[in-house]
């Protein structure tokens, strides 16, 4: 497959703010952070309403392990690089990466569902069928809604659902990804201001 999962049955944390898909529910939110009066921060969710425009940075993708046991633990690579062992039996084939527009900013997105990453794989073709066309560019892609994926299990028939994506819209300039760096914001950092929500052209 395109990102190399193999589906076996069976790092660090986060610095950039997160969105998050839920395979069960088909919703995609957005993880905001506040620092109460106390000094302690809190999270929350919004929803983000379909469709979602958003740029994928495919170039700087990362696959590996995670696991949310004991808090978010990451053991990725860059795609093409050897991927370390999995560290534990919770631990899951999955993936991360940097999305934009000019409503989210720069957020990172990481799955190992299944269906997510059947999706995904598709994408990437899409990303690598246009890539050399568009040197130094990120494509933009919209999610449309989801769809229903029946999958059948050892407890009976399951039924998911994966994010539809369209093909890719355009191509932009990566330097939105290139001015973040997971690595030099910190964790607890205040986040930054949220513009207001854009659309269409208007988002990037």
């Amino acid at each position: 497959m395109a990102l190399g999962f193999t589906e076996s049955n069976g790092g660090g944390g986060d610095f950039l703010p997160i969105i998050k898909y839920s395979a069960q529910s088909g919703d995609f939110v957005r993880q905001e952070r506040q620092q109460q009066p106390d000094g302690t921060w809190s999270k929350s969710d919004a929803e983000m309403p379909y469709p979602i425009s958003i740029a994928m940075d495919m170039d700087g993708i990362e696959v590996g392990w995670m696991a949310f046991t004991n808090g978010p633990d990451f053991q990725m690579v860059r795609l093409g690089d050897a991927k370390p062992q999995r560290p534990s039996p919770d631990h899951n084939e999955g993936f991360r990466v940097k999305v934009y527009n000019k409503d989210l900013a720069v957020r990172e997105w990481s799955s190992s569902s299944k269906v997510v990453k059947q999706s995904m794989n598709k994408l990437h073709d899409m990303y690598l069928a246009g890539k050399d066309a568009n040197p130094g560019k990120v494509p933009v892609v919209t999610i449309e809604g989801t769809d229903r994926v029946t999958v059948n299990t050892p407890k009976g028939e399951l039924v998911f659902k994966a994010p539809k994506f369209a093909e890719i819209s355009q191509w932009i300039d990566r330097s939105a990804f290139d001015a973040a760096s997971p690595a030099a914001e910190p964790a607890q950092a205040e986040p930054a201001p949220q513009p207001p929500a854009a659309t269409g052209s208007d988002l990037f």
